[in-house]
């Protein structure tokens, strides 16, 4: 089943928007919000879409069977505004034995209600630059092959200041003209490829609704799939003058999945295969390019439990890494010899440096 049958299936209650003003001679831009909690960091999200120069946006809010603060608010801001839809679930879709189950029920609920041909994403603590969706509007309207489109990547803290080296770095990899085919961005992903990758993570582009639907919706793994998924069906539009403010703080999901110990253990590996992205590089690449996703997918799926298992050892993060250990022998049981080695490998580096200081340390005094 691909993932936009599963929001098919959810059970979700539509409540279109009180009034609606569109502009018919230009393209409508739905930029969809799940939220649960953190009233304070959703208000300065949805409001960056609400401040929008661009006047055919259309806002579709997921009512994540959210805390009373934040369902009120959503309420509240679906009165009191022109093209603001809410979707509203029961009971909370997110599930810690299912982690991706947010992604393809919550956002691809607002996908099958939208009424724009371009689609975008974005979490309840991130914020766009104010001309963001006119300059994406501009690079779909500017070229019809035009399928997915990216703004300029910012990171900021909790408190919504820019976090300098990080969006230097993010700056300085999206070295890319206007336009690029899609397919050479996505092997420029996989080969990593200096100064032509786009960094960020995939769920901040913008993508035509037509094919998001036609190739199976937002799935499990948001940060690379959207890349070799739907942007190899065209080109992939980019401008620096447009931003995505992504906040980076300790509530954020990922680094609590980082703290229970939980990866996402080969969630690429296995959306590759629930997706049918294998199938859909054979018909658009050459056996080599088919060859080097595979080779990537080998490597992604190990860099997942590496990085892991090493980040919570050298916190001494022992439970978290029990957890991981049980989770990838549930999940990912072929990588359980991996971790296993990396882990004890990692290990040694530890004692050794560990004596390392003492012998430092012994000379000193």
């Amino acid at each position: 089943m691909s993932s936009i049958d599963e929001a098919r299936k959810a059970p979700y209650t539509y409540v279109p928007p009180i009034r609606q003003e569109y502009n018919s001679n230009d393209l409508i831009i739905t930029v969809i919000i799940d939220c649960y909690y953190g009233l304070n960091l959703v208000k300065k999200s949805i409001q960056s879409v609400l401040d929008q120069d661009y006047s055919n946006v259309e806002l579709i809010l997921i009512d994540n069977a959210a805390k009373t603060d934040v369902s009120r608010y959503l309420s509240d801001i679906h009165t009191n505004n022109k093209n603001v839809a809410v979707i509203k679930f029961e009971e909370n879709q997110f599930s810690w034995d299912d982690i991706g189950l947010l992604v393809t029920v919550c956002w691809n609920s607002g996908v099958l209600e939208s009424k724009g041909s371009v689609i975008s994403h974005i979490n309840y603590d991130d914020m766009l630059s104010t001309n963001c969706c006119s300059k994406m509007a501009a690079l779909f309207s500017e070229n019809d092959n035009c399928v997915t489109a990216s703004p300029l990547p910012v990171s900021i803290n909790i408190e919504g200041k820019i976090n300098s080296e990080l969006s230097e770095i993010i700056k300085m990899s999206n070295k890319r003209s206007r336009y690029i085919d899609g397919k050479k961005l996505a092997i420029d992903l996989i080969t990593g490829a200096p100064k032509k990758l786009f960094s960020a993570p995939g769920h901040s582009m913008f993508i035509r609704k037509a094919e998001l639907i036609k190739f199976g919706g937002f799935d499990r793994n948001t940060d690379i799939s959207q890349i070799i998924k739907f942007a190899i069906h065209g080109d992939s539009g980019f401008d620096p003058k447009a931003n995505l403010f992504s906040r980076h703080h300790e509530g954020q999901l990922s680094k609590q999945i980082g703290k229970r110990g939980m990866g996402l253990c080969s969630s690429l590996y296995f959306i590759v295969k629930s997706e049918k992205i294998i199938e859909m590089w054979e018909r658009l690449f050459n056996n080599y390019d088919v060859k080097l996703l595979y080779k990537f997918i080998k490597i992604n799926k190990r860099a997942e439990v590496k990085n892991l298992s090493v980040g919570l050892l050298r916190n001494k993060n022992i439970v978290s890494f029990y957890k991981l250990l049980v989770v990838t022998a549930k999940e990912c049981h072929f990588l359980v010899f991996y971790l296993l080695l990396v882990s004890f490998k990692e290990v040694l580096l530890m004692v050794r440096d560990k004596i390392l200081d003492i012998i430092k340390n012994k000379w000193t005094l």
